[in-house]
């Protein structure tokens, strides 16, 4: 009786492992459900600035950080990358703490050097928000420099 080879086996066995399995279709791939979340949550906040006497620039202010917020979550989750997750992790969170925190602490420095805020805890409603929309800007920037193959072999040796 003949025996079968082991490179055949070998053979059908690297080329299962080879195989990349396809990312799982969801809801929250498809643009129109990030539009119609941002639709939703600008209608509802404009409601509840509007019941709460907010004001237009407080409401204004909100809406922006919400829309921000919404649209970094649809673009991670919608774009492709070359990154794992956790790489891809990496450069969301240096953006979001070393550029954008750097960037709200220098523009706090300079405007109570100016003059034109006298306390950064003068208005609370200052100060949340525009932490979030630097550190959301600061994550956009992060997320464009891990595009860059040249910035990622800097930070992640091969």
């Amino acid at each position: 009786m003949p025996k079968q080879s082991k490179s055949k086996s070998k053979a059908q066995t690297t080329k299962t492992k080879n195989k990349v399995q396809p990312e799982p279709l969801g809801i929250t791939t498809s643009k129109w459900y990030w539009v119609m979340l941002t639709g939703v949550m600008v209608t509802v906040f404009s409601v509840v600035g509007y019941i709460m006497n907010l004001g237009i620039a407080n409401t204004a202010v909100l809406l922006l950080t919400i829309t921000l917020l919404i649209g970094l979550i649809g673009y991670v989750r919608i774009t492709p990358s070359n990154l794992p997750v956790s790489k891809r992790a990496t450069f969301l969170f240096i953006g979001a703490s070393v550029i954008g925190f750097g960037a709200w602490a220098a523009i706090v420095l300079v405007a109570t050097n100016a003059g034109f805020i006298e306390s950064i805890f003068v208005d609370p409603f200052f100060i949340i928000p525009s932490v979030i929309l630097c550190m959301i800007i600061g994550a956009f920037i992060g997320e464009l420099l891990s595009k860059n193959s040249r910035i990622q072999a800097l930070l992640f040796k091969p």
